[in-house]
């Protein structure tokens, strides 16, 4: 397995302030969608800033980067149009274990 890391932005700057009913259901469906991911052993990290310029990022395992680009293009907040997506390849060099 590769590791990938996904750069995630909102597709409008002021999102986090101000989501309406539908970016917020696409939102909490992402969340579930990589808590899953999480829970089968393929996404090492997870998280997003707090201010901006907002964005997040996750790094995953998959087998090519096709693979990687498909699993982002299947988060519920990026085929809802809420976040855009940028993937591209990644090797870890340091890691503190928890």
């Amino acid at each position: 397995m590769q590791q990938f890391i996904c750069y995630l932005e909102p597709c409008r700057p002021d999102l986090p302030e101000s989501l309406s009913s539908e970016e917020s259901a696409a939102i909490e469906a992402h969340f579930k969608y990589y808590q899953k991911l999480l829970d089968k052993g393929s996404l090492v990290i997870a998280g997003r800033t707090h201010e901006p310029p907002y964005f997040g990022i996750l790094v995953f395992e998959a087998p090519t980067k096709e693979d990687a680009i498909s699993i982002a293009a299947q988060d519920p907040a990026i085929n809802r149009g809420v976040l855009k997506a940028r993937v591209q390849s990644f090797q870890t060099a340091l890691h503190a274990n928890a």
